[in-house]
């Protein structure tokens, strides 16, 4: 990660003592997390901290107790308030509560974390003691930490109140949703603490009222597991607005989710963008049900929750079967999955974490290309051809006369035409 460090001094006189004082600063663009701490003779002066945000309201406040803070929009030091870093004057407070005769030279350092593309894993649909899952949000979050997760979004039903005691740990950021659950079908409401004023619907007009609502609160809509065949999507799914779908869930059999891959890829076909997540549904440890099983790993500027749902707002990502893989690398140029490229871009991928047998599929518009995988790592070169599609493809065979079943499954690529 990119950074950037600043250091100034201010002397605080005696004729100060007992005032508070503002010193501005400039953050830069593009920050992500900003560490501040300052120096003094402590011997002989006592000097509080405090901080104003760019709009001048209090971040935080720890007197003389700390001599360094973390601010970032996920987590920040106890007595800060966790917001996002934006560009302009933020200012801190300086507290001179006692002050020498000679003076107190205090020296600040700030350094500032700059955003800088990251490739991060997670899940976007597991529940907790909110609903009924078994583990609370706090397990969720060190649980993840010990998986080497970047990110859960907790979904409890019908419940936001899951969302007010989240806690991201230093790798985990911990991003509020929830499972809209209806008897006709169950919509993901990703990033929002409160998406909807009330659950409650008993007609198509009421429900289409509801998502429209969570769509504009700036929520991320995913009609999960719409294929399920006990709470699969029953209102239609060309009749209510939404912004993704729910491709792979890890609760449902084969069938199920392949189901929902065909629905896409026909929508695809027509020229719809659809972005594609995929959930673990986890309620509890049992056989075959753990967090991040599929893992959704989506390119973002930072680990910040609004980055990471940006990503999947636009469909910077790809579904691996766990966090460890089959993982992929892939760049049109500056493109990525989800973004448009012209006709005749040269597209890179690489897969990493194959096993033997494993078939490749790059599917297109034209058609599907097969590639028998020999070895732990495939790297290929295509070009963009027609307008339309392209998205990649892995299945594996987990046991011994089984069929092959996805194991990644990425967004697309949309081919828009030749280059100007």
């Amino acid at each position: 990660m990119k950074e950037k460090t600043i250091t100034f001094q201010r002397v605080a006189v005696k004729e100060e003592e007992g005032l508070y004082l503002k010193i501005p600063f400039s953050v830069p663009d593009q920050t992500s997390s900003m560490e501040l701490s300052y120096e003094y003779d402590r011997k002989k002066n006592i000097i509080d901290f405090g901080l104003l945000n760019e709009k001048g309201e209090l971040i935080g406040w720890s007197g003389s107790n700390r001599s360094r803070i973390v601010v970032s929009d996920h987590r920040s030091t106890d007595g800060f308030a966790p917001v996002p870093v934006k560009q302009g004057e933020w200012s801190i407070l300086l507290g001179a509560y006692k002050v020498d005769e000679m003076g107190a030279a205090i020296t600040y350092k700030i350094t500032f974390h700059l955003k800088s593309l990251l490739l991060l894993k997670g899940d976007t649909h597991l529940h907790s003691t909110g609903s009924d899952g078994n583990m609370t949000t706090k397990e969720l979050a060190i649980d993840a930490e010990r998986k080497g997760l970047d990110f859960l979004f907790v979904t409890d039903h019908n419940n936001y109140a899951h969302n007010y005691q989240l806690c991201s740990t230093k790798q985990v950021t911990m991003i509020p949703g929830v499972e809209w659950t209806h008897y006709k079908g169950h919509m993901g409401m990703l990033g929002r603490k409160r998406p909807f004023k009330s659950f409650l619907s008993n007609s198509l007009e009421k429900t289409v009222e509801i998502l429209e609502e969570a769509r504009g609160n700036g929520a991320f809509t995913v009609i999960n597991h719409p294929f399920c065949p006990w709470c699969g999507w029953r209102w239609g799914m060309e009749k209510v607005p939404f912004d993704g779908v729910e491709v792979w869930n890890g609760g449902l059999e084969p069938e199920n989710n392949q189901a929902c891959l065909n629905w896409w890829d026909d929508r695809l076909k027509e020229g719809k963008r659809i972005p594609i997540t995929g959930g673990s549904d986890f309620h509890k440890y049992e056989p075959g049900s753990m967090p991040a099983s599929p893992c959704t790993c989506v390119y973002a500027l930072s680990n910040s929750a609004e980055d990471i749902l940006e990503g999947l707002k636009k469909g910077h990502s790809f579904l691996t079967i766990s966090p460890e893989g089959p993982m992929m690398e892939t760049c049109a140029e500056e493109a990525l999955l989800g973004d448009e490229i012209p006709k005749g871009t040269e597209i890179q991928f690489t897969f990493r974490n194959l096993k033997r047998g494993d078939i490749l599929s790059l599917v297109s518009q034209e058609g599907r290309e097969e590639i028998f995988c020999e070895s732990d790592r495939l790297s290929i070169v295509r070009t963009a051809g027609e307008p339309g599609y392209l998205r990649a493809e892995i299945r594996r065979s987990l046991f011994n006369g089984c069929l092959q079943i996805p194991v990644l499954l990425s967004n697309p690529y949309y081919i828009t035409g030749e280059k100007k």
